[in-house]
């Protein structure tokens, strides 16, 4: 029997592996969904794996471990229930045995088994924003495919893939305050620089100079960052780059 404190030991480290060689969340998911669809097949037996996030009600896949998987998704987004919308929605797992056998949403039922489908197990992700939610939707073309004991290496490695899903946004939303910040430098160094041209030219003070600027802004209807762009072009300084040490 394979030891469960060793099982969690090699899904953080998987896990941790993911953040580090995959560029940004959305790489990230898409390898986390293929991973974990690789945790619950086998040769005999494959298993299709979608990431859904929802949103102010409205959802999404975020990442899917293959076409098939993204399709079975948006099945359910069609009917706009299901047991994986359940799932995020209510922040409970969902478990269907058998699709031909169960009469929770029946029109998403028949058409969910017109593609062939049999069984899906639905576990939401713990996220710590409340405006967002999410949920593991583990797909097979099989009847009763998940046991028991899959049932809680699910929710199991649910837990601790929650741990990676929950750094990897943090680490988005640092990046892009970083970028937002740096574009806010690179903005203020262009008008810093045009106001010193219009001062030079004009011999005006500096509040003058950004009047004129930001008259020049408001009548063509561009940015600040534009119309000070122009400005150090047309005095044959080139583009502007700020340095970052």
């Amino acid at each position: 029997m394979e030891d469960p404190q060793l099982a969690e030991t090699t899904v953080l480290a998987d896990i941790q592996d993911l953040l580090l060689s995959t560029p940004d969340v959305e790489a990230f998911l898409e390898e986390l969904a293929r991973h974990s669809a690789s945790m619950f097949s086998n040769p005999d037996h494959e298993v299709y794996c979608g990431i859904t996030l929802m949103r102010d009600r409205t959802a999404g896949t975020v990442a899917s471990s293959s076409e098939r998987a993204r399709q079975l998704d948006e099945v359910q987004y069609a009917f706009a229930d299901g047991p994986c919308l359940h799932a995020c929605r209510e922040g409970t797992q969902v478990h269907v045995l058998d699709f031909e056998k169960d009469n929770t949403w029946p029109d998403y039922n028949k058409a969910i088994t017109g593609h062939g489908l049999r069984s899906v197990l639905a576990v939401p992700f713990p996220l710590p924003d409340d405006t967002s939610r999410a949920g593991l939707n583990l797909y097979s073309d099989r009847p009763n495919a998940f046991d028991q004991a899959a049932v809680q290496r699910a929710n199991d490695y649910v837990e601790q893939a929650a741990k990676g899903l929950q750094l990897a946004v943090l680490i988005a939303q640092h990046s892009q305050t970083a970028a937002n910040l740096r574009a806010a430098m690179e903005s203020r160094t262009v008008i810093d620089i045009a106001t010193g041209i219009i001062i030079a030219q004009n011999r005006c003070t500096q509040e003058e100079a950004i009047e004129l600027i930001k008259k020049a802004s408001s009548n063509r209807n561009v940015k600040l960052r534009v119309v000070a762009q122009a400005i150090v072009e047309s005095a044959g300084g080139g583009p502007v780059q700020t340095v970052f040490q």
